[in-house]
């Protein structure tokens, strides 16, 4: 089972074409450890939800600066970078429970 900051990671776009270890490429079938990819207006309602705002807080518990961390690990394709970002600020049974929450909403 992948930890919350997994499956966040696996939802944002690859930077390069050999993405990662563990996120998912982009047209080429469903990889064993992806994550349904939510289309904008998805995202949009999943992140006004109840459970979204929860998570975005339990993000920003630290003023934003693993959030800002993540951001630029992603931008420079570094897929661990991101979770190390992530772990953190997701780790404990309410951020996995809010993960499953949002999951089942796609």
């Amino acid at each position: 089972m992948l930890d919350a900051s997994q499956k966040i990671s696996n939802s944002f776009p690859e930077a390069h074409s050999s993405p990662p270890e563990g996120f998912a490429v982009r047209g080429s079938g469903e990889a064993a450890n992806s994550t349904p990819r939510p289309n904008p207006e998805q995202l949009r309602q999943i992140l006004n939800s109840p459970e979204g705002q929860a998570l975005l807080r339990l993000l920003q518990a630290d003023g934003g600066a693993g959030l800002r961390s993540a951001a630029e690990a992603l931008r420079q394709g570094d897929g661990a970078g991101v979770r190390a970002a992530l772990s953190p600020l997701l780790a404990g049974t309410k951020a996995e429970e809010l993960t499953r929450k949002l999951e089942a909403k796609l």
